[in-house]
């Protein structure tokens, strides 16, 4: 068994300084089940009153279940609420066929939250590995925390983001599940390394604070995106073997699996949500409906005329209908229209 696999889940001080315990493996694994079942409709009368006590037995069954509704939506009753019935038909043929995960993996397929529609369409890829529906800390769309490891380590986690925290004897590991964290090192008593994992590598902190941010499109492409605002930054790709490769204050770069491109200086706006701010100085249409698709939930799409339009402001993030009204400036500013077909299926055009 590897170091990592025998490193217990580290608490953390959320930002109302309450103290967070994650939640134990065999929880995680039981919300998983009851998930799964509940939201393909499967479930009997003596199912639903075995969930109840399940979910009054302890405090950590709340928490878990709490999570995952924040990650997937209103899903104690889902099989009234995943509509059409073909929804419900292919999460009962996943459950059969392979058994939780793979019905967890059509789940989260769906959409969740009353949009079965894309599991047809095929339109809604997951953005996160299932691991991360109930990491040690994570994010729901549009949501923003910062948390205060044990070390003293400060994490912020941008929109939809998830991250594992393992600390042992040995040393300090945070993994990126999904999304994008700002990470201020503490400073460790033990002297223990910090390493900061994602699917495409590790790297590793020289007493510094930089963003991380894990973007993965299947079928299409999988990176990581790190930025150094102060200290620097050893990056190993998992595929590359050899020296690692230095990033230092007021660098930033991206690297996969098998090669690191090369460095670029920081852009100072990919720090902006951290301050509760969305900004874009001449950046084209298709990459800001793109970016701010990550802060809304649904779909989000655009036609090929408007992409290379250029677009530069400064937008609130905070607020139900932030997403919302930043799309209502773009019309204003630009020659686009915003067609909303409902609340999660927006598409942006020529007017």
């Amino acid at each position: 068994m590897s170091r990592s696999s025998q490193a217990s889940p580290a608490g953390y001080t959320d930002q109302s300084q309450t103290r967070i315990e994650p939640l134990p493996p065999a929880v995680r694994e039981q919300a998983i089940s009851w998930y799964v079942k509940l939201a393909s409709g499967m479930q009997s009368v003596e199912d639903e009153a075995a969930f109840t006590r399940w979910h009054h037995a302890h405090t950590d069954h709340a928490r878990a279940w709490s999570q995952l509704q924040k990650m997937g939506g209103r899903l104690r009753h889902g099989a009234e609420l995943l509509t059409p019935s073909i929804a419900h038909g292919a999460l009962q043929k996943a459950a059969h066929a392979g058994g939780r995960r793979r019905a967890l993996k059509t789940l989260v397929c769906l959409g969740m939250g009353g949009t079965a529609l894309y599991l047809v369409q095929e339109q809604l890829p997951w953005r996160a590995s299932l691991s991360s529906l109930l990491a040690d800390v994570s994010t729901a769309t549009g949501e923003q925390r910062t948390v205060t490891l044990d070390d003293g380590t400060q994490v912020a986690l941008n929109t939809a983001s998830a991250i594992d925290v393992r600390f042992d004897a040995q040393q300090r590991r945070i993994i990126l599940h999904a999304g994008e964290v700002l990470l201020t090192t503490g400073a460790d008593p033990a002297g223990r390394p910090l390493v900061v994992v994602t699917a495409e590598g590790t790297l590793t902190p020289i007493g510094t604070k930089f963003l991380v941010r894990h973007e993965a499109v299947p079928g299409l492409h999988a990176y990581t995106k790190l930025a150094v605002v102060e200290g620097a930054v050893e990056v190993r790709p998992h595929g590359q073997q050899g020296q690692p490769v230095i990033v230092r204050a007021g660098q930033q770069l991206q690297f996969t699996r098998d090669s690191i491109a090369p460095s670029t200086p920081l852009d100072e706006n990919s720090l902006a949500w951290v301050d509760g701010m969305f900004v874009a100085a001449s950046m084209r249409l298709d990459h800001f409906l793109a970016e701010l698709g990550h802060y809304r939930p649904g779909v989000l799409r655009w036609t090929p005329e408007v992409a290379g339009l250029r677009i530069t402001g400064t937008w609130p993030l905070h607020g139900a209908d932030a997403t919302d009204l930043i799309l209502d400036s773009i019309a204003r500013r630009l020659p686009v229209k915003v067609t909303r077909s409902t609340k999660y299926w927006v598409q942006v055009s020529l007017r």
